[in-house]
């Protein structure tokens, strides 16, 4: 059994017995792990409210080869995102964003580029004054590129020409079709040009740069439509997102 610290962002939690946790936990050195934080729930605990989902933690704990379930030894909060727990808004957006990477990751597959990736982006709802959904518009854009499925909003599939206007994708090969070439051909799923140059900017501009994306809402379900379609297509058992669900219901 070897003792283990890290850097970790709570994906999930849920109560064990009495008085433990059993958290989902994506680290920057091991990928997704499981861990029981036995007592956790008690009043004397010594985790206090380091284990809540979100929080980004320094963390010690005890590793076997071969078992699923990890033992916490200690946890300190480095980051808990204090702006994202007062706004029911951010918080049904940062739990999207844990959500996603919980489904997608499986084993302890290590992969430092998406726990930076996440943790960028908690920081983005967390931070940004305006327009906190599209820093999650652009997170579900950039993890595709992390899983090897980068959409191509650049040029077209045929003429390798930038757009000049809508579009049509096609969601097997990933990349678009442009009006000229779309005559007579099938071209799929339908961008307007105000939607495609969002989705291109969400692929490269920092978080605090995206404001003035998708300022009408037929854009915004048009894009979120789209992501998800995307997602449906390339990675198996996707389907939605209860987070993003919630976040429909309380309209916000």
């Amino acid at each position: 059994m070897a003792l283990q610290k890290t850097e970790a962002i709570i994906l999930k939690s849920q109560n064990q017995g009495e008085t433990s946790k059993i958290l989902t936990v994506y680290t920057k050195t091991s990928g997704k792990i499981k861990l029981i934080a036995k007592g956790a729930r008690s009043s004397k605990s010594k985790f206090g409210g380091s284990l809540e989902p979100l929080n980004l933690i320094f963390m010690v704990f005890y590793e076997k080869e071969n078992r699923d379930l990890q033992f916490l030894s200690q946890a300190d909060i480095l980051e808990s995102f204090p702006h994202i727990r007062a706004d029911l808004k951010r918080m049904a957006l940062a739990m999207a964003a844990v959500e996603l990477v919980n489904r997608l990751e499986v084993g302890n597959a290590h992969n430092p580029v998406l726990f930076k990736l996440l943790l960028e982006t908690l920081k983005a709802i967390n931070r940004v004054k305006l327009r906190p959904d599209n820093c999650l518009r652009a997170f579900l854009v950039r993890v595709l590129e992390v899983l090897g499925f980068k959409p191509n909003f650049q040029r077209c599939l045929y003429c390798k020409k930038p757009p000049t206007g809508n579009v049509g994708f096609d969601l097997a090969r990933g990349g678009f079709i442009c009006e000229t070439c779309s005559q007579g051909r099938l071209s799929g799923f339908r961008l307007t040009s105000e939607v495609l140059s969002a989705l291109r900017a969400f692929q490269v501009l920092a978080f605090s740069r995206l404001e003035n994306y998708l300022t009408n809402s037929l854009a915004q379900q048009q894009a979120d439509h789209f992501l998800l379609q995307y997602y449906r297509y390339h990675v198996e058992g996707f389907y939605d997102l209860n987070a993003l669900q919630f976040l429909k219901k309380i309209d916000l």
